[in-house]
């Protein structure tokens, strides 16, 4: 891989970051217990369904991908190949998992301990959890359920060698089946009908003697930016005047998904393809895309009510803490990030994987 795929991966790596932050920081819904309100229709709705139902649905998918083409990246298919790849993913995929996952779980188990914080917490109390309940928790179904990425991720990575061979039999059929299950959401169970079709269409490029994805996309951009974002505002009237044709709104959802891949891929460059990002100060702080993905939920969760509570439950305030609350935790996350990097490096290398 050349540097400037490598900057590339890890430039848009952080955009996407940010876009899984948006998307988490939603506050219309129906469900009182998340935290969330209950509005009627109006501008706060419609910019967070532009946005977070939007813009920011191409991350977790272009994370699959990018994580499939670094997988099976120049790979022959070897059974040292694969038992080296095993080996690094339980330092980059499982540890950081456990971690994040028994960590959260015992830090709502000791704020459930405290008189002042147990009001915090409406559903079961952990502490009646059953053992097959505590383990459910921690393996599957995680407190922290952004870690769900990283389950799906960890199967795909165990079930690769399967995925080999269907790039080498039967890449079109399979393609092709993987994404009529997508657009239909078929559900596979131990993973998400997305991660499965954008795993394996990263792989495929992975594995490419062509390295497609060192292809200079940046002549026609402007375009591509401009369909997307037409595609994606088209979807948003629909969603908005509660268009109920599930197909429809699907196929504008997945051909927004893969017009946004190709239009933020091709943007980087556009703007970018002649600096050496590496010489700006900024760069380093690109390296921290793991740990917010890890550490923002609980906090923008936390800042997400306590605005609430300063600032009421009107339009205008919903629509200030859905662009303040994601801004607030990614610099928190840095700032925390940043000080573990610095001060307890081993301890961070450990809970983001080396990353």
């Amino acid at each position: 891989m050349n540097k400037y795929l490598s900057a590339k991966l890890k430039v848009v790596s952080f955009l996407l970051m940010i876009m899984v932050v948006f998307i988490h920081s939603v506050n219309i819904s129906d469900k009182i217990v998340s935290g969330n309100i209950i509005l009627e229709k109006g501008y706060s709705s419609f910019i967070q369904t532009f946005i977070s139902d939007g813009i920011c649905l191409i991350a977790v998918p272009l994370f699959f991908a990018i994580s499939g083409y670094l997988f099976f990246f120049n790979l022959e298919g070897t059974l040292d190949e694969f038992l080296s790849k095993y080996k690094k993913r339980l330092k980059t995929l499982l540890v950081p998992y456990l971690f994040w996952s028994i960590g959260i779980l015992l830090f709502f188990f000791v704020l459930q301990l405290v008189p002042q914080t147990i009001s915090l917490f409406s559903n079961r109390l952990i502490s009646d959890y059953s053992s097959r309940e505590l383990l459910r928790t921690i393996f599957l179904e995680p407190i922290p359920y952004q870690l769900w990425f990283l389950r799906d991720l960890m199967i795909l990575v165990l079930v690769s060698p399967i995925i080999l061979w269907l790039i080498k039999y039967l890449r079109v059929v399979a393609l092709l089946i993987f994404g009529i299950t997508w657009y239909i959401n078929f559900d596979y169970i131990i993973f998400s009908n997305e991660a499965l079709l954008f795993y394996f269409f990263g792989a495929a490029f992975g594995i490419s003697k062509k390295k497609l994805l060192q292809i200079d996309f940046s002549k026609h951009s402007l375009i591509y930016i401009s369909f997307w974002l037409l595609i994606v505002l088209i979807r948003t009237l629909l969603i908005h005047i509660e268009f109920q044709n599930i197909l429809i709104l699907n196929a504008f959802k997945c051909t927004g998904i893969l017009t946004g891949i190709v239009a933020i891929w091709s943007l980087y460059d556009y703007m970018l393809k002649d600096k050496d990002l590496s010489k700006y100060k900024f760069y380093g702080f690109l390296s921290f895309s793991f740990f917010i993905y890890a550490f923002h939920l609980t906090v923008i969760n936390i800042i997400k009510k306590g605005g609430f509570n300063l600032f009421g439950k009107e339009e205008l305030a919903s629509l200030i803490i859905y662009i303040t609350a994601p801004l607030l935790t990614i610099g928190l996350s840095i700032i925390v990030g940043y000080y573990l990097k610095r001060f307890v490096p081993k301890f961070y290398g450990l809970i983001t994987g080396g990353r």
